[in-house]
């Protein structure tokens, strides 16, 4: 009960925003009127020690014609050494057959190195209805098994507030770190921390940003997503969102519901203009 107390929460936050009055002012908008030192290390190889092969003692004889056979017969050739033919060829062999062997155990006898965290890779993008206008989203996430990071892009393209020919354009940029306090296969809650940058006709805005998403994992392929992000100064920025989530392989297809409220809180002009947005958002993206 307790893992969805913050779904419960963002439903909330979810709430008030849609049922917030539209805006009287645009957001943001006058009123009118690395080097590195490596050593050099040397590698020294080490010179194989060739097995040696017992040299067998000549008898002692008092015939010059001994003496004279045993000085003419030819000494073992190297590669006699190699063959069974040569003299002590089978210790030797034997010797290095052990060897071997023990080798081998020894490598098998490591213990194996341990498997590296596993990393998803999420990234898509979602299109909108927002304020009369339209909202674009692109989102990358990069996580391993308890910390990652997190981006995320909006474009708002909006009917100008003044009723002028045109349209408003606002950017809106947050870049998180994340921390995952639940994660199973069926839950994932992270907790995310970083800042945030709102770009609009008059003026450029940053400051930090706070964010909790949730994904649950309802039915199959299918997962229910929250997610609430704020930025408390020097500007206000909320930002909730609620939808589906349909996994379809390394493919996944969303659709929810968003809700928006940009606050400048005086620093164009002086006087806050405010801004309150609701409206459906879909869109696809790839995990990997």
């Amino acid at each position: 009960m307790s893992s969805f107390r913050p779904a419960l929460c963002a439903g909330l936050v979810t709430g008030l925003l849609l049922v917030a009055p539209a805006a009287e002012a645009r957001f943001g908008k006058k009123t009118a009127d690395t080097s590195d030192s490596k050593g050099d290390a040397k590698v020294h190889k080490a010179t194989p020690i060739q097995p040696s092969t017992p040299h067998e003692a000549s008898a002692i004889s008092d015939d010059d014609d001994a003496d004279d056979d045993c000085c003419d017969s030819p000494a073992p050739s190297y590669s006699a050494h190699l063959y069974d033919d040569a003299p002590g060829a089978s210790s030797s062999t034997l010797s290095l057959t052990e060897e071997q062997e023990l080798a081998a155990m020894a490598v098998r006898n490591v213990p194996p190195r341990p498997p590296s965290p596993p990393i998803d890779v999420r990234m898509g993008l979602n299109v909108g209805a927002l304020g009369g206008g339209s909202s674009g989203d692109v989102f990358l996430g990069i996580e391993g098994t308890a910390l990652g990071v997190n981006f995320q892009g909006t474009k708002l393209t909006l009917p100008t507030d003044d009723g002028t020919p045109g349209t408003d354009v606002i950017h809106l940029v947050a870049t998180h770190i994340t921390w995952a306090a639940i994660s199973t296969e069926r839950l994932r809650l992270r907790a995310e921390a970083g800042f945030a940058m709102a770009s609009a006709p008059d003026v450029f805005l940053a400051g930090p940003s706070l964010a909790t998403s949730l994904e649950v994992c309802v039915v199959g392929p299918l997962d229910l997503e929250v997610r609430v992000q704020g930025t408390p100064a020097p500007y206000r920025q909320l930002d909730a969102q609620a939808g589906v989530a349909l996994h379809l392989g390394a493919l996944m297809l969303r659709a929810g519901w968003r809700g928006l409220i940009l606050d400048d809180a005086g620093l164009v002009d002086g006087v806050a203009h405010v801004d309150r947005f609701t409206g459906p958002y879909g869109g696809a993206g790839f995990v990997f």
